[in-house]
């Protein structure tokens, strides 16, 4: 054995290392094919959770925006926001 033979390395990018795995084009249509399984399946059966008919009920009679973050427009999420804080100020049980 000698000095040469042992110590011989091929480089990582060379053309002789097989591709493993799919090609990368299927695996994008394959991960795109489960986000829509999973927005368009699984999500609508979101409409089987208990309560949500009554909350998309209540969303349309108000008119709310349900992605909105924060109403200060609807007396309901102003009196809440006044009970937390008021909460938060004027704990029960602690002294001023």
């Amino acid at each position: 054995m000698t000095a040469e033979n042992t110590n011989t390395t091929s480089p990582a990018c060379a053309d002789s290392i097989p591709q493993a795995g799919l090609n990368p084009y299927l695996k994008l249509i394959i991960g795109i094919a489960l986000i829509l399984g999973f927005i368009f399946g699984i999500g609508s059966l979101a409409q089987f959770i208990p309560g949500a008919r009554h909350m998309a009920r209540v969303i349309d009679e108000r008119n709310l925006r349900a992605t909105a973050i924060f109403y200060t427009d609807f007396e309901e999420p102003a009196e809440g926001s006044e009970r937390i804080r008021d909460s938060l100020d004027y704990r029960p049980g602690s002294k001023p």
